[in-house]
């Protein structure tokens, strides 16, 4: 019925006319139009997506304005047409009495649900009504109050935010897309005649379940892109120059192309912001550069989201300033003939971290030697990167483009050029030079490096960049809610704090945690007229202790072999931004001879990435693993804050060899001490070379933790994190 009304409606004007009525004032491609009312004509439920503020909401409630007034049984609480009245209420109440009339405006047949975290299944379905339970009866239709989706039958229900709602409410909306939907414990099937236009954001395809979205059809919505369409969206009644115009337009899409930020500026903000503008130049005699400047501070910082890497190094208000200089004045920041992605510059970063043969040319500034490295390993990030310098230097050269070279260089390149063939490895040499000086240029105005005595060092950017990149590798591992992801729905042995069920009230429960609709709930099963003890529900969450992780990382010697403590680092910054998810926190140890304190425990992985990612291997060291678990278990002693588990977890190969002359009983004494402190051990052996698994094995058994014997240094990162996922429990 609904869709027959909504096809009628369409298909009463030429398509040109439909556009007209049906997006007035809304500026849309004819495209994406097109796509809307295709979906609609055949019926479909529809998905807009897009970023903030682009127009999600206001098209859905656009598209809403199809529907017109309705004719259903009075009194119906889930809008039932005459022509069929099968609703169970309608059924209950008896139709041989005949049957009632009344009008249902429009506006009344859109149903609106805001998306959020703390929505329940009864916000759509519907609840219990306490008063007519005690009534009628606790399972009588009457007692029974719907929800918004019943009530959005015969019209639209607009799912806001779509991608924000639990997913025991999605499992309600998934069995309303086929049609009809079951009442809680009532046998009743109640039949659905509604169309869904649900609205998310730019990533709701990866967090939604695939089973719902196979129901919708998907219409993306961007930015306005040409200047035309967006002046007019924004200064629409507004006396402003042309000038002033266009730099407001271009301040807006400065901040949406910002290597800093996030997320930019959104249309609505645009809106706002141009709003101000007027009533600036009304009460202030500044000139037009002023106004913009004094405007763009008080509309648009918060408006954007900085990215990680930059949150430490600027705040909101300097950025957007640097935007609005550069658009009024230019920008003297020197332009480079090479242009890096944002993925390059992740993958240099993680390279340069990971690889010592570029990590400490940079360090100590060894010009050639970084050079000579680069001609050994042109497969690697930074000699691509070089090469691309080297191709477009030679070439601005040869065309004369580059106005930053000095006279006399240029001569000097040029008398190269032309005798290159008698003197072509020193004019190579000459032009590979200046394309790496030009390179690390280049990467020091991207905050990438910065000097450091004779060297460079990793800025805090690019160790924030690097965070950056690891977190999507090993999100899966410790993204997880007590209420499970949409694609397991299984409950977890670590939680967060959240409500997944009730139970009866026991003595010593705080008062906070009573649910007073589970209470009411239970003393009507009872059939009570007060509420007694035995009624009293309590909310049940899943709840964890803290946890206090030291990491001990071999630094000895044997530790060199097959990029080991490449992996132990990664893993450690793993592991850290694991326990940061869940507010528990890590402290670093590392041994060889002796042992040091890397780091304190702290909750913060900027800390400890910037820690781990400097050590250094200790060449021809030996292991202490003993000493090693006495600076964890003094680490842990010292820093303990309130109940808390503490646990070590020790990253080796196991081959102790230190002190002399008893150094794998000596290991065996520290972990019994370590253990009468109430604090676990858990191990890693490398079983490479030179390990030995059997100490690694006895240190475990007696820290009463667990063992992982794993065959390479690759699966050192799983195993810590499902170690952590192990001791959470």
């Amino acid at each position: 019925m609904l869709r027959s009304e909504i096809r009628n409606r369409l298909g009463a004007t030429p398509l040109k006319e439909t556009k007209e009525w049906l997006f007035d004032g809304f500026q849309l491609e004819d495209k994406k139009k097109e796509e809307i009312i295709t979906s609609l004509y055949s019926g479909h439920h529809l998905l807009i997506l897009g970023p903030t503020g682009s127009g999600k909401t206001v098209l859905a409630e656009k598209i809403s304005s199809i529907l017109g007034d309705m004719e259903i049984v009075k009194d119906c609480p889930v809008n039932c047409r005459p022509q069929r009245p099968s609703c169970p209420w309608c059924m209950n109440r008896g139709m041989e009495l005949g049957i009632e009339l009344q009008i249902m405006r429009a506006s009344q047949r859109v149903k609106r649900v805001q998306g959020s975290p703390e929505l329940l299944p009864e916000d759509l379905i519907g609840g219990l009504d306490p008063e007519a339970a005690i009534i009628y009866g606790l399972h009588d239709i009457r007692a029974f109050t719907p929800g918004k989706l019943l009530r959005s039958n015969g019209g639209f229900l607009l799912l806001d935010f779509v991608d924000r709602i639990p997913e025991r409410v999605l499992n309600v909306v998934l069995n309303a897309l086929e049609d009809f939907i079951n009442i809680g414990g009532y046998e009743e099937k109640v039949p659905l005649d509604t169309l869904i236009i649900a609205t998310g954001g730019e990533g709701a395809l990866r967090s939604l379940p695939i089973d719902m979205i196979d129901h919708f059809d998907v219409v993306e919505l961007h930015y306005l892109q040409d200047r035309e369409t967006e002046g007019q969206v924004l200064f629409r009644g507004k006396n402003l120059d042309d000038t002033l115009r266009d730099n407001i337009m271009s301040v807006v899409h400065k901040t949406r192309d910002h290597p800093d930020i996030k997320r930019g500026v959104s249309t609505r903000g645009e809106i706002k912001f141009a709003e101000l503008l007027p009533m600036y130049k009304r009460i202030s005699s500044k000139k037009d550069n002023d106004i913009l400047r004094a405007a763009s501070k008080v509309s648009l910082p918060h408006r954007i989201t900085i990215a990680p890497h930059a949150e430490a190094m600027m705040s909101p208000d300097e950025i957007i300033g640097e935007i609005v200089d550069e658009v009024l004045y230019g920008s003297d920041k020197k332009q480079y003939g090479i242009v890096l992605t944002e993925e390059e510059v992740r993958n240099l970063i993680e390279e340069i971290m990971r690889v010592e043969r570029f990590k400490q040319p940079l360090k100590l500034g060894y010009f050639d030697l970084l050079l000579k490295r680069i001609h050994r390993f042109p497969e690697s990030q930074l000699a691509k990167i070089h090469k691309k310098a080297v191709d477009q230097l030679e070439e601005d050269i040869q065309s004369g483009n580059r106005k930053d070279m000095t006279e006399d260089l240029l001569w000097e390149i040029e008398n190269m050029r032309k005798n290159k063939d008698k003197m072509f490895e020193e004019y190579k040499k000459r032009l590979e030079e200046l394309a790496l000086k030009e390179t690390l240029d280049m990467l020091e105005d991207k905050n990438v490096l910065e000097k450091s005595g004779k060297g460079w060092d990793m800025t805090r950017k690019a160790v924030t960049m690097l965070l950056e990149k690891l977190v999507p590798k090993y999100w899966d591992y410790y993204n997880s809610s007590g209420d499970g992801r949409h694609k397991t729905g299984k409950r977890l042995n670590f939680g967060d704090g959240r409500i997944v069920g009730l139970r009866r009230y026991r003595f010593g429960d705080r008062y906070r945690d009573v649910s007073i609709k589970g209470t009411i709930r239970e003393a009507i099963r009872n059939r009570r007229g007060q509420i007694a003890r035995e009624d009293i529900m309590v909310n049940k969450k899943d709840i964890r202790k803290k946890l206090e992780i030291t990491i001990a990382i071999d630094l000895s010697g044997t530790m060199s072999q097959l990029d080991k403590l490449w992996y132990a680092k990664e893993s450690a910054i793993a592991l850290a931004l694991a326990c940061t998810h869940y507010k528990d926190r890590i402290g670093v140890v590392t041994f060889s001879n002796m042992a040091d304190i890397v780091v304190e425990i702290t909750g913060n992985p900027y800390l400890v990435a910037k820690k781990v990612l400097d050590l250094e291997l200790h060449e021809n060291a030996f292991t202490n693993i003993g000493y090693g678990l006495s600076k964890a278990r003094s680490l842990l002693t010292q820093h303990k804050r309130g109940e808390v588990k503490q646990h070590i977890v020790l990253v080796s190969d196991g081959d102790a060899n230190a002190p002399k002359p008893f150094p794998e009983r000596y290991c065996l004494e520290e972990a019994s001490k370590t253990i009468r402190k109430g604090i676990t051990i858990s191990c890693v052996c490398i079983n490479e070379k030179s390990a030995n698994p059997w100490l690694m094995r006895e240190i475990s058994r007696i820290g009463k933790g667990r063992i992982y014997v794993i065959g390479s240094a690759e699966e050192l990162t799983s195993a810590l994190l499902e170690e952590r996922s192990y001791i959470s429990t």
